[in-house]
């Protein structure tokens, strides 16, 4: 805009003094010239909210109609008392024809805690979504409690499975009500009880407000560790009894990851986990080890064992020393 009246003072000038305009007719065109150039301007931006809507509706569409993406499909099975025995059964799944997991096979008993182990890509986040329902089941089988998820409506899996992830998701409200928005009944007790567990109560206990802090959009006022421990708190608020931690803790420093490995053990005797771990010395005690690689499971055991026997898991506990270097 600015350039624009410059044009036009200059041609203005040139025209007067050559005695093609007159002055008065000079002054009048210049100050009409504003009003042109917002004319011009609002078209722009008429023009750019139009791309904008043109792309925003055709993603709102591709939703509506289905196109891209499939409506969920749920059975009309409740559970009541889980148990949280989980079972893979022959399983393979791929995206856009390409096969990402390969005849998958996993017994997890109730209370049991698990932990899967791999390089990026190797498939194990996809048993998560697999498991959740986040994608659906290609061919063979998963069950809970015995009964195939496909079976299951959506309250039977939404309810009885929480997912901690690397950044679990905070609402912009204090952080009772945050637990409020998992269960609307809950007690101030239940909520304290939660967190003490999940060793995030003294941090809030420090807070200006306590309990009733606002900790902003998407927690912005907590680091990751405090954030992956009040989504356990959460979590044990909504007594789901399958806890599924994808990569939970790889982004946290070691003080943080001790932290949370405590919320972790505090409740591992009353809930199923799945915990897939980037950081292999947050799992060298488990029981059961998970090695995944191009898909396949190709080897289970404690740490000493498979660092005994398996060479992909020696690679990949190497590597994390020589990184930590």
């Amino acid at each position: 805009q600015t350039i624009g009246k410059f044009v036009v003072i200059m041609l203005g000038v040139l025209m007067t003094l050559n005695n093609k305009l007159s002055i008065t007719n000079f002054i009048i065109v210049y100050m009409y010239s504003a009003n042109i150039f917002e004319i011009v301007l609002c078209y722009s931006s008429i023009k750019q909210y139009l791309v904008q809507y043109k792309v925003a509706s055709s993603r709102i569409f591709e939703l509506m109609d289905n196109g891209k993406f499939p409506k969920e499909k749920f059975g009309d099975v409740n559970l009541k008392d889980v148990k949280g025995k989980i079972e893979y059964r022959n399983l393979s799944f791929g995206y856009d024809k390409k096969e990402i997991l390969h005849d998958i096979n996993i017994m997890i008993n109730p209370k049991d805690t698990i932990s899967i182990v791999g390089s990026s890509g190797s498939g194990k986040t996809t048993l998560l979504n697999l498991l959740n329902k986040s994608y659906s089941v290609d061919n063979g089988h998963i069950f809970i409690d015995d009964i195939d998820i496909n079976e299951l409506s959506m309250n039977a899996i939404r309810n009885n499975i929480s997912m901690i992830s690397q950044n679990p998701y905070i609402f912009n409200l204090t952080i009772k009500e945050n637990f409020e928005l998992v269960k609307s009944d809950v007690t101030m007790k239940q909520i304290v009880e939660a967190c003490k567990i999940a060793q995030i109560h003294d941090f809030i206990m420090e807070l200006p407000n306590k309990y009733n802090t606002l900790i902003g959009e998407g927690g912005t006022n907590l680091s990751g560790g405090q954030k992956q421990r009040l989504a356990i708190a959460r979590a044990l608020i909504k007594k789901s009894k399958i806890i599924l931690f994808d990569e939970a803790t790889s982004a946290l420093d070691n003080i943080t990851q001790t932290e949370m490995r405590k919320a972790i053990d505090n409740i591992s005797d009353d809930y199923t986990m799945i915990i897939i771990a980037h950081r292999l010395s947050t799992i060298v005690n488990c029981n059961n080890i998970l090695v995944m690689d191009s898909g396949k499971i190709v080897a289970t055991g404690t740490h000493e064992s498979l660092m005994k026997k398996c060479s992909q898991y020696q690679k990949l506990y190497y590597s994390e020393i020589i990184n930590n270097k």
